[in-house]
């Protein structure tokens, strides 16, 4: 047996919604992108969104809106997708990057605090791993925050929804996300003046003026697989909730499992499960894993200081050396579950 890291949770639903799209003829922009739009922004109580073709574009866009422009400063992590650096360098801001807290590998707002200054424009802060972050001490510095929800939709603050305290939210509907849907991102704001501008900006064409603009659209086959994903969403979140407990519940003297399954202030979606190992190292367990028919990730592929060759973020160092992410996606089968937990088990000396 074989099992992935991460396979996606598609079924007739899906299939019937992309059918349906065709079958209409209408595949560009359209109603599905605009239904898309409200059910996200209604989930997460933002007033608007506005759908574009990526992740990363929604960063960029968020950005753009809050008018970066040269030599502004952008906190981000270090350990994160890599997008994040990519979407402040494409409006010519400067990526200043932060270390993470111990408990939930986010932004550590210590750090984050020690890295402000007079330059300092913007915050992106991701929800890691499903994980929430503390995003309501980031606010309190009275910077604009883009929250990233791209692996945290579903997750909660307070009793408050990820991506309802940001200025701006972005999230992302790429193949292994939450809601996976391909490709697709979108903002979420109760701005509205930042939704015409992203929405004048992210489609070029029949327009009275010459001012530079891209296309950034999503299309309405797109838009339509997300929606009947984002339905499934709670059973999602309940099918990972069912075999983390079950990890939990086995592994947890043999490996290091920090998500939390009691009640908390930081409720995770538990997008991803996040291990280390008391010996061995990140990549010892996934050079095993590989041998045995288990596919371990590191949960981060490098972290950003490291591709730029710079020091000083020790807990950054030290997650990205010991934590993988080990298999918890909804279509998971229960062979499939003890198969995992079985070779876990086995390399626990």
């Amino acid at each position: 047996m074989i099992v992935p890291h991460y396979r996606p949770s598609f079924n007739r639903h899906e299939q019937a919604a992309a059918r349906a799209v065709i079958k209409s003829q209408y595949i560009a922009q359209g109603s599905k992108v605009r239904k898309l739009e409200q059910l996200i922004s209604e989930y997460v109580n933002k007033k608007f969104g506005v759908a574009v073709s990526s992740g990363t574009t929604a960063l960029i866009l968020a950005l753009k809106a809050l008018n970066i422009i040269e030599g502004d400063e952008i906190i981000i992590p270090s350990y994160t997708c890599i997008a994040l650096w990519h979407a402040v360098k494409a409006v010519d801001g400067i990526p200043i990057l932060a270390d993470i807290e111990t408990d939930f590998y986010n932004l550590d707002p210590e750090d984050v605090k020690r890295k402000i200054n007079p330059n300092t424009k913007a915050i992106i802060f991701p929800h890691m791993f499903g994980q929430p972050g503390r995003i309501t001490e980031i606010l309190e510095f009275g910077i604009p925050v883009i929250e990233d929800i791209a692996q945290a939709i579903g997750a909660t603050v307070d009793e408050k929804p990820v991506g309802s305290f940001g200025h701006l939210s972005v999230v992302s509907f790429y193949a292994t996300k939450v809601i996976g849907a391909g490709e697709g991102g979108a903002i979420l704001t109760n701005d509205e003046s930042i939704v015409s501008y992203i929405k004048d900006f992210r489609e070029y064409d029949e327009k009275n003026d010459l001012k530079p603009r891209v296309n950034a659209k999503m299309s309405d086959l797109t838009a339509a697989v997300a929606i009947e994903q984002f339905k499934k969403l709670e059973q999602f979140t309940r099918k990972r909730y069912s075999i983390l407990k079950l990890y939990k519940q086995i592994l947890e003297p043999y490996l290091n499992i920090p998500q939390n399954l009691k009640n908390s202030s930081l409720i995770s979606n538990l997008y991803r499960c996040i291990v280390s190992h008391p010996h061995k190292s990140a990549d010892e367990l996934i050079d095993i894993g590989a041998k045995y028919g288990v596919t371990l990730r590191r949960p981060v592929f490098q972290p950003i200081h490291r591709y730029l060759g710079i020091t000083k973020f020790p807990n950054t160092d030290f997650a990205w050396e010991r934590q993988v992410s080990i298999p918890i996606f909804p279509d998971m089968k229960d062979d499939e579950i003890h198969f995992v937990i079985s070779f876990l088990k086995n390399i626990h000396s």
